[in-house]
């Protein structure tokens, strides 16, 4: 076979990897809208529900006549949790409910002690409470401090990957 013959063929195939990289690179461009699209909504879900758990930690440190309805604040979370789902993982559910949960035993337990300091610390929004603690105040903060150090670290995460 000549020389000749083999120029069609060879502009055939440098034309089908032109037009390979082209599809190649039109379907990954996109693909990139989506996903971040995607990304940034995961992202607003999290800081959302970041913000619904800031406050009701905020609302368990006020000193009320009646403590504020445990039952009311998981279901308000879980409730934007289900409607947000798409963008969240199943096992935060759980998380997010431990932690809702060790607050309330905390708050139960700093205000029937009768340490006036933990609790003015604790009505002062104070992240740490004193290093002199009841036993178990301290497992209950500490406790807390753990839980609460699992989910910021991952909405940090997200909140960074956009």
């Amino acid at each position: 076979m000549s020389l000749q013959a083999w120029v069609p063929v060879i502009g055939l195939i440098g034309t089908l990897v032109v037009a390979f990289l082209g599809f190649y690179q039109w379907r990954r461009q996109a693909s990139n809208a989506n996903r971040s699209e995607n990304a940034a909504k995961r992202r607003e879900a999290y800081e959302g529900l970041w913000q619904k758990l800031e406050q009701i930690n905020l609302d368990l440190r006020e000193r009320r006549a009646d403590n504020p309805s445990l039952f009311h604040r998981l279901r308000e979370v879980n409730t934007y949790f289900v409607s947000q789902s798409l963008y969240f993982d199943d096992n935060d559910q759980l998380l997010i409910n431990q932690y809702i949960a060790a607050m309330s035993r905390l708050r139960e337990k700093v205000f029937t002690s009768d340490d006036a300091d933990v609790t003015s610390v604790f009505r002062a929004t104070m992240i740490t409470l004193p290093v002199k603690l009841d036993k178990e105040i301290r497992e209950a903060a500490e406790e807390v401090d753990r839980l609460r150090a699992k989910i910021k670290s991952k909405v940090q995460k997200i909140a960074a990957s956009v």
